[in-house]
């Protein structure tokens, strides 16, 4: 696989510019007069659309890069979302693992009752002709009589007045099912920060591509605002050798419809301007007209991105195997997959606790009785040991077991083929990289091939060597060559974004996740 390389020349819509203007010059020294009131009829077509490129202080492209990262990483609202996974995953485990602690609750209960059943105790009936018997003997003897005579009594099941408050302690001394539980949740927290990482590389590789695109597409309006100055230059060209009697009508009206067909692609070229502003403002939750850093992807920026992915990659070449062997025990996403399989294994034991016996301590104390108060008839304790084996749950215990292996076994499958799909990424990865790389030499040369033949064409021109038709084609080689130039730059970059996205960016754990 050959090495990335990149051409040595650079150019910059400055030095554009600069040659629009001289190509301005030339016909203006013959027609200077007609080019100045042709002026004024063209700037109200293109001053509305000047305000789409906002005016914000240049810099870098890695200065502007860092700075819109930076606030995506902080506001993006998919990542918001993600945190809040986290802390709703930590929270579940934090439960599971509070099953391992006693359980103590206060409970109090104050009752009145009136009616409902009563037994009836026919006590009365049962002594009172025995005590008489026995007073009647006491009389006899002289003696007064001494026992008394008893009502038959009634007892009510219901107290018509009763309280009972206590406190309840229940502690497992063996539970089963809550190992496999605290470790069934802790996979589901480790598989929740596994893809929040994956998410912020997605975030990462999405916002600097969006930014990319944004910066090529202000130079996109750049290049239009310098060929609209050629086209301007070629209209008043054109109006002086017909007054001169050089050249017929129709070939001023040829070059006044090649000015407006510039002013139509400015005009498009300013919307995706805005609606690439907008995206990156969607990714980092500001103002869709938010403005941003402005920069320019010019040669020296794209030589930086290709050093700094050459140190992102500790010097490893852009070696197909060897960066998908790197990828696979990178990706945030495969590690999230192994944490849903250890979850699943987890699911696996706790569907098997269902089969071992549970033993509980459960211990209540507190006081009870018609009124509140401590004394030793009011007082109470009382301590149990429960055992707890469940004998038969028509095989729904069996049949959870089988569905936590099957589900183990999917995920298994799932992790093989993200594994794969995660291959085939680096793989395009590199591919695309490598295409972009090596078209950024023939667009360079297309572009300054282009450049050269406008200027020859040009001359010609205004000696009247040539005819409007070509002179109109030679200008549209040149807008079609810087156009594609700069849309191949930012390409590149975008390319070695999604190569590192592809291999598994370091920067998607930098900062420390929420716990």
């Amino acid at each position: 696989m050959r090495p990335l390389a990149f051409p040595a020349g650079r150019q910059t819509f400055s030095d554009l510019r600069a040659m629009a203007v001289l190509l301005l010059a030339a016909p203006l020294c013959v027609a200077a007069p007609v080019a100045l009131a042709a002026a004024p009829a063209v700037a109200p077509a293109i001053a509305p659309v000047a305000r789409a490129v906002p005016d914000v202080a240049g810099g870098t492209v890695e200065e502007g890069l860092r700075q819109v990262v930076d606030d995506a990483l902080v506001a993006n609202l998919e990542l918001r979302a993600g945190e809040a996974a986290i802390d709703q995953r930590l929270a579940a485990l934090d439960q599971a693992r509070a099953r391992y602690l006693p359980v103590l609750d206060l409970a109090a209960r104050y009752s009145w009752a009136d009616g409902g059943r009563t037994i009836e105790f026919p006590v009365g009936d049962l002594l009172n002709p025995v005590y008489a018997t026995l007073d009647e003997l006491l009389v006899a003897s002289g003696q007064p009589p001494r026992f008394p005579r008893i009502e038959n009594q009634s007892v009510t099941f219901l107290r018509g007045n009763e309280q009972e408050t206590k406190f309840v302690l229940e502690q497992p001394i063996y539970e089963p099912r809550i190992g496999p539980a605290v470790a069934a949740n802790q996979a589901e927290v480790d598989r929740a920060s596994a893809n929040y990482t994956a998410l912020r590389s997605r975030v990462i590789r999405d916002t600097g591509q969006a930014y990319y695109l944004w910066i090529a597409t202000q130079q996109a309006v750049l290049v239009l605002d310098a060929t609209l100055e050629l086209a301007q230059a070629n209209l008043a060209a054109n109006e002086s050798l017909y007054r001169n009697g050089k050249i017929t009508r129709d070939l001023v009206l040829r070059a006044e419809a090649d000015l407006l067909e510039v002013e139509q692609q400015r005009i498009a070229a300013a919307s995706r301007v805005r609606i690439a502003q907008g995206y990156v403002n969607l990714l980092r939750n500001a103002p869709l007209a938010a403005p941003l850093p402005r920069a320019e992807i010019d040669a020296a920026a794209v030589e930086r991105f290709r050093d700094r992915l050459v140190r992102r990659l500790a010097g490893r070449s852009l070696d197909t195997g060897t960066l998908q062997q790197l990828a696979t025990g990178r990706r945030a996403e495969l590690k999230g997959l192994d944490a849903a399989i250890e979850g699943g294994k987890a699911r696996q034991d706790l569907a098997r606790a269902a089969f071992k016996p549970r033993l509980l301590l459960g211990a209540e104390a507190g006081i009870q009785g018609d009124d509140y108060g401590f004394s030793e008839d009011e007082r109470y304790a009382l301590a149990s040991v429960i055992l707890r084996w469940n004998a038969f749950r028509g095989g729904a215990d069996r049949a959870a077991l089988e569905e936590a292996r099957a589900l183990t076994s999917e995920l298994r499958a799932t992790r093989d083929l993200a594994a794969q799909r995660v291959r085939l990424e680096v793989q395009q990865a590199v591919e695309d990289l490598e295409v972009a790389d090596a078209s950024l030499e023939t667009a360079l040369k297309r572009a300054e091939a282009a450049d050269g033949a406008l200027r020859i064409a040009s001359r010609k021109r205004d000696l009247g060597q040539i005819n409007q038709a070509e002179f109109v084609d030679a200008r549209r080689t040149m807008t079609d060559a810087r156009l594609n130039l700069n849309r191949v730059r930012a390409e590149f970059l975008a390319r070695i974004a999604e190569l590192e996205y592809a291999v598994g960016d370091p920067r998607a754990a930098d900062r420390e996740l929420p716990r």
